[in-house]
């Protein structure tokens, strides 16, 4: 399922942010803000997801 796959990314991507932090030692390292803008991009994305879903709900509760 596609929401499915976006929270796999999102959760992979977390991690690897938090190694990646911890290795680097500072969050203004270029390779931590980049990490950190995919992992942005992934959770808009799925916030975008879970609201059509929700809206879809919604439309399908009051038919």
């Amino acid at each position: 399922m596609y929401s499915d796959d976006i929270l796999h990314k999102i959760h992979g991507l977390r991690q690897k942010l938090i190694c990646i932090a911890n290795q680097k030692g500072k969050f203004t390292d270029d390779e931590v803000v980049q990490v950190s803008q995919q992992l942005d991009i992934y959770i808009l994305e799925f916030q975008k997801y879970y609201k059509k879903q929700q809206q879809r709900d919604i439309v399908k509760k009051s038919s």
